[in-house]
């Protein structure tokens, strides 16, 4: 169950969210130090898909397709449920990926169809985690690697009220008449590295973990693999 109360009309709610939150502000947000950590973030992802020119590639939540921009293979599949999201996406990748409006809990491809999954920043927001972990798995081919992305929500809001107290909320996050970045009240789940693992249990075998950035994480990025049936 989510950690706080369900929207009624979650597809509405997501989008609602996403126009007052601007999911994709961290890599164009004014601060330096935003930007520093959504791009090594992003880098780890990227390292961590280690695409070949031959994959087929997935991207669910992709939002604005950012990351899947930087990807090169076969052929790249974007998914996200946000109309508004689906655009820009389109927008940025054009005829080199086929972006789709859909559900992260009932993707709509077939068993086995991808060499590599990327889930960014994704199960924080969505009803059930655990059936997107289940959806994630079953695309993906036995063998192949899936990478999820998640915001570790206990330092992030440590963080922030660190910012708050000693006044330095300017210096981190610029000045913006919209919410600044790493507000968690776009969040339905609160993730730490025990839930993900959790949330994960054996239906994917974890090769690595990295946290980002280093010395504060406020990010957990985990390379999975399918093991064979």
């Amino acid at each position: 169950m989510p950690d706080v109360a369900a929207p009624e009309d979650f597809a509405d709610w997501n989008e609602q969210m996403i126009q007052r939150y601007d999911p994709a502000v961290f890599a164009h947000h004014p601060s330096g130090a935003v930007r520093w950590v959504e791009n090594k973030r992003t880098r780890t992802v990227l390292r961590k898909l280690a695409a070949q020119r031959g994959d087929k590639i997935l991207d669910v939540g992709c939002g604005c397709g950012h990351i899947l921009a930087q990807v090169e293979c076969a052929e790249r599949h974007a998914l996200d449920l946000s109309k508004f999201m689906i655009g820009l996406a389109r927008e940025r990748l054009g005829a080199k990926a086929t972006v789709v409006q859909g559900d992260a809990e009932k993707l709509p491809f077939a068993d086995a169809s991808f060499d590599r999954v990327i889930a960014s920043s994704l199960l924080a927001h969505v009803l059930h985690p655990d059936a997107v972990v289940d959806e994630l798995r079953r695309v993906v081919k036995p063998g192949g690697r899936v990478i999820i992305s998640v915001c570790l929500e206990e330092n992030v809001e440590r963080g922030l009220q660190w910012t708050r107290t000693l006044r330095l909320n300017k210096l981190f996050f610029g000045k913006s008449d919209k919410p600044q970045a790493y507000s968690v009240d776009y969040h339905l789940h609160h993730f730490t590295l025990p839930r993900l693992r959790e949330t994960v249990g054996s239906k994917l075998k974890e090769l690595s973990l990295t946290h980002v950035p280093f010395v504060f994480p406020v990010h957990a990025i985990a390379l999975y693999e399918r093991i064979q049936d």
